[in-house]
């Protein structure tokens, strides 16, 4: 049957999900090593970061083959980036800078198929023993739909002064902070716990509890993460993979030399 969405399931069991992401690794088993961590999940990052479509399909591909669950942060909310990294294997769309219910609405339209959007009929050569298994083969469509898992990134003061709204979209499944962007545009460069950006990002916490989504942030602070599943955040991304090798060789360095 039809590869499930873990991560998605448990968010709306309200279950928390812990992930990474990715900017440096390029071999496809980075897949497996991350499953063999303990990870839900992990994100490539197409927006800061070299990949392009042949890097993230070779890893998303490999990803269908364990439980770890596949997400692709795109450049830009744009159909092409949106649609074609579906098709290439990933089970979750992070779409950063994203400020306006339009925007959201746009993400769930070039996300879904036909009738909740309208992104193109397609299935790739890994998907067939799926569809194959489907007796009537427009069963198949909706069921992806469900198993996509749609990210709204927010990042600005405009974004938080519409979370409401962006959150009641039928079709985002969570609302993730991009708090370093946040802090930078309302004047507070860097300052990630100043007093104002915390009840920013609280606002969005608040708005998913209210409109049944999820709220996550993407930090390198443990001690923040901590708090902010404290306060309800369930996707939890931490740092990226290049800082977790660093994190762990310093403390194994220290330790030896010790």
């Amino acid at each position: 049957m039809i590869r499930i969405n873990r991560i998605k399931q448990k968010l709306k069991k309200g279950e928390p999900v812990f992930g990474t992401m990715l900017k440096e690794a390029r071999n496809a088993n980075i897949a497996e090593v991350l499953e063999i961590a303990g990870f839900d999940y992990f994100v490539i990052d197409m927006e800061h970061a070299f990949y392009d479509m042949s890097d993230i399909t070779e890893i998303f591909q490999y990803a269908r083959k364990t439980e770890i669950t596949s997400v692709v942060r795109i450049p830009r909310l744009d159909y092409a980036y949106v649609a074609k990294a579906l098709d290439m294997g990933a089970e979750g769309i992070w779409a950063p800078h994203l400020d306006t219910v339009e925007q959201a609405k746009h993400l769930v339209s070039f996300g879904k198929y036909p009738p909740e959007g309208i992104r193109g009929a397609a299935v790739p050569i890994f998907r067939q023993k799926e569809f194959q298994e489907f007796k009537k083969p427009g069963d198949y469509y909706p069921a992806v739909n469900e198993e996509t898992l749609l990210i709204a990134q927010m990042e600005s003061r405009e974004a938080i002064g519409n979370v409401e709204a962006i959150t009641a979209v039928p079709g985002i499944d969570v609302a993730m902070m991009g708090t370093q962007d946040l802090s930078l545009d309302m004047g507070y460069h860097g300052q990630l716990t100043h007093p104002e950006v915390k009840a920013a990002v609280q606002k969005v916490v608040d708005a998913c509890r209210k409109n049944g989504k999820a709220a996550g942030n993407h930090l390198g602070n443990i001690e923040e993460l901590r708090y902010w599943i404290g306060q309800g955040m369930q996707m939890i991304t931490y740092s990226y993979e290049t800082n977790l090798i660093i994190e762990r060789g310093r403390e194994a360095l220290k330790s030896l030399k010790a």
